[in-house]
C-alpha cells in the first residue's frame, strides 16, 4: 500500500516538473521567444506527453514513460512538452500506466519498439545555436546529454543554457552520424560569430 502511494507521489512530482518545464523559456521547437511576443504560454496539443501524464495523475495513476520505438532515446522530461503520447499500455505496478512516446512531429508507431529510421546528427556548424539546440531535442537527444561551451572551456550549467547566444562553431558526433541514445553531445560556441580559421 505504500508504495503504491510512493509510485503516485512520484509521479505527481513528476507531472509538476514536466508541466513547469512546458513553461519553460524554450517555444515547441525548441528555441526561445523574443521578449513581448506572442501569449505567455501556448496550449499544448490532445497528444501531448504533459498533458497525458497530468491525466494519469488526476486519474491516481502511477506512471512510467519511454520511447516507443527501438531507437532507445532516453525521455527528456525537461522538455516534455517536445514529446508526444502515442501508446499506453497496463504498467508493471498497481493502478499505474506505461507511455510510449516520441519526440513531436516524429510519426507514431503502430505498436511498441517499433523499428524506426535512425536519425542522422545534423549540421549545426555555422548556425544559431538557440535554434540549433532545438534541432538536437527534436532529433531525440537528452538534454542532460548535450554539453554547451561557450566561448571557453568551461561546461555552461544546465540552467544556464538558455542565455547562450551565437553561432557553432564544432560540434560531436560530427554532422551526418547516426544517432546513438548512449553518446554525448558537445556544441562549442562562439560570442557572437566563430573566428576565421
Amino acid at each position: 500500500m505504500k508504495l503504491k502511494s510512493l509510485g503516485r507521489g512520484m509521479a505527481s512530482v513528476l507531472a509538476v516538473t514536466a508541466l513547469s518545464a512546458g513553461c519553460s523559456n524554450h517555444t515547441s521547437d525548441g528555441t526561445t521567444p523574443a521578449a513581448g511576443s506572442g501569449p505567455a504560454s501556448t496550449p499544448l496539443p490532445a497528444d501531448s506527453l504533459p498533458l497525458k501524464m497530468k491525466e494519469a495523475v488526476e486519474k491516481d495513476l502511477g506512471y512510467s514513460v519511454r520511447d516507443a520505438t527501438d531507437l532507445g532515446r532516453t525521455v527528456d522530461l525537461q522538455h516534455a512538452e517536445l514529446w508526444r503520447a502515442c501508446l499506453t499500455r497496463e504498467g508493471d505496478g498497481p493502478d499505474s500506466v506505461d507511455f510510449g512516446a516520441v519526440p513531436r512531429g516524429e510519426k507514431c508507431p503502430t505498436h511498441w519498439n517499433a523499428h524506426v529510421p535512425t536519425p542522422r546528427t545534423p549540421d549545426l556548424i555555422g548556425t544559431d545555436f538557440e535554434k540549433s539546440y532545438g534541432r538536437l531535442l527534436k532529433t531525440g537527444y537528452n538534454s542532460r546529454f548535450i554539453e554547451v561551451f561557450y566561448g571557453g572551456p568551461g561546461i555552461v550549467d544546465q540552467q544556464d543554457v538558455s542565455r547562450v547566444h551565437g553561432e557553432i562553431c564544432s560540434q560531436s558526433p560530427e554532422p551526418g552520424e547516426l544517432y546513438d541514445a548512449s553518446e554525448n553531445v558537445e556544441l562549442h560556441v562562439a560570442t557572437g560569430k566563430c573566428p576565421s580559421v
